[in-house]
């Protein structure tokens, strides 16, 4: 383990990329022609524990012979609010539980790993799920870890570079959503959101913008993923210069991951 419902054709390379978080998971695995050959997911409205979690992805593996095969490379994302983004040059690692304190709750037992997100001079320190990475290793051997946020971010970065005005993207799954503000290579911005109703998106939609003295008129948000038309309605309300996708929400960070 380093940081960082067909049948599967065996003589075709296979990578699998697992999206884990509390709401619940994600498998997808794609040949080397970069089609999707399985994917399977399961969410909830209630926040699963990292027990029940456990005993979901068990069942997985169990019930998919698709996921009992042998992969070129393994990729593992978490995506939850356990993460803080801290500028390279005041990193400590011995302080790295500090950092987390300040917007969530740590325990002495937690497992707390980092990461530098590419070349952005930005250090992601989070909590992984150790008892799913145990069981992950033990079912498919080496694999690569990481936060989504870290994913995200490095993705828009590298595609803003030439981008000299801001611009608001706006990654929605399942009861929560990632705001991530950009002006061509640097980051302004970048913070996750638990929500209920579509008001709740774009609630922290605005305060966001207002709190960066962004225009509604004129700022660009771009949609990463397929919403539906109730919450496109309600924020193209208030933001009129929307981009819209038709990438499913489970499979964008599987795209970027894969692609890498």
């Amino acid at each position: 383990m380093t940081n960082k419902s067909s049948h599967i054709p065996k003589d075709l390379k296979n990578k699998l990329s697992i999206q884990l978080s509390l709401n619940g998971f994600s498998f997808c695995v794609f040949n080397s022609l970069n089609e999707i050959t399985f994917k399977t997911s399961e969410l909830s409205k209630v926040k699963f524990s990292e027990f029940e979690l456990l005993k979901l992805i068990e069942e997985v593996f169990e019930k998919n012979t698709e996921l009992n095969t042998e992969f070129t490379n393994v990729e593992v994302t978490y995506q939850n609010e356990l993460f803080a983004l801290v500028p390279k040059e005041i990193f400590q690692e011995e302080f790295k539980s500090n950092y987390l304190n300040y917007s969530v709750k740590t325990l002495a037992t937690d497992f707390i790993e980092h990461e530098e997100i590419g070349h952005t001079g930005i250090i992601n320190v989070y909590i992984p799920y150790v008892n799913l990475n145990n069981f992950l290793i033990d079912k498919v051997g080496e694999f690569s870890f990481q936060h989504s946020s870290g994913v995200l971010i490095e993705e828009l970065l590298n595609k803003e570079t030439n981008n000299l005005a801001e611009k608001i993207h706006v990654a929605v799954s399942h009861q929560y959503f990632e705001l991530i503000v950009t002006k061509g290579d640097q980051l302004l911005l970048f913070n996750g959101f638990n929500y209920h109703t579509n008001e709740d998106v774009l609630y922290y939609i605005l305060f966001c913008m207002e709190q960066l003295q962004l225009d509604p008129n004129h700022v660009q948000l771009d949609l990463l993923n397929e919403i539906d038309s109730d919450l496109f309605n309600t924020i193209y309300t208030y933001v009129r210069n929307v981009n819209t996708s038709t990438t499913k929400s489970d499979e964008l960070i599987h795209r970027i991951i894969c692609n890498s």
